[in-house]
């Protein structure tokens, strides 16, 4: 139901120019990279990235374990390494960089942003909100992130900005339905982004078919879609 009104989301005006834009230069690229490219990279891309093989810290901890030997068939070099450190591909070995979800959880973003720069002409990086960060809360997610013109500014978490409205989903013991109680996160139960509660988001339907409009549509209220050419500062307050 949700992947269904994903797409009618994103075949309306409701998506943001900036997506459109990231999407046209992922288009018009011969080479790309998917850096924390997780179980499966974007189809543009030819070389993915990521440190974990396992799920640790993708899809709370629940999602696919990065199939080797399909990456292989789909004719993607995959390299398990950390993005935040040194890579193994030439300088301006890319056209085009793409990292999805991903520098929000880095132990060091600003060595990420100048190997994204040393190894790619151009690229994307792609975080939820400062906005998002607070009304969703994931615990492994290090740092609120903003952008202000060719400027990407990393803010590290303060404890009582991890969890602030209740808990992330969980799955119960069976692995196959989530689990709802008084800790319960309500704006995910409102978002309902993966059916996790069913028929909760029916409580608050304005509420949340504003909250999906702007999370479908890639809103800058709920996600950092930031473009780059060249180079771009990052600045990280500790």
């Amino acid at each position: 139901m949700n992947f269904l009104f994903r797409r009618k989301i994103e075949k309306t005006k409701n998506v943001h120019p900036r997506w459109l834009a990231m999407q046209a230069k992922l288009a018009g690229a011969k080479s790309v990279v998917d850096l924390g490219c997780g179980s499966n990279p974007i189809p543009q891309a030819k070389t993915g990235v990521d440190l974990y093989v396992e799920p640790k810290e993708r899809n709370r901890g629940s999602g696919a374990v990065i199939d080797l030997e399909n990456l292989k068939q789909r004719g993607i070099q995959f390299v398990n390494a950390r993005i935040d450190g040194l890579l193994p591909f030439k300088d301006k070995e890319f056209d085009f960089a793409y990292s999805h979800h991903v520098f929000e959880h880095l132990e060091d973003p600003s060595a990420a942003c100048r190997e994204m720069m040393r190894i790619a002409k151009s690229g994307v990086i792609i975080t939820p909100s400062y906005f998002a960060e607070i009304i969703f809360g994931r615990p492994y997610h290090r740092w609120l992130v903003m952008d202000r013109g060719n400027t990407l500014f990393f803010f590290r978490k303060r404890p009582f900005e991890y969890l602030p409205f209740g808990e992330s989903p969980k799955l119960d013991q069976t692995g196959k339905n989530w689990t709802m109680d008084e800790k319960t996160n309500p704006f995910d139960m409102l978002l309902n982004d993966e059916d996790w509660y069913r028929g909760q988001d029916g409580r608050m339907p304005k509420l949340s078919n504003l909250l999906r409009h702007h999370w479908y549509g890639h809103s800058p209220l709920t996600e950092v879609v930031f473009l780059w050419e060249n180079q771009f500062e990052c600045k990280v307050i500790e």
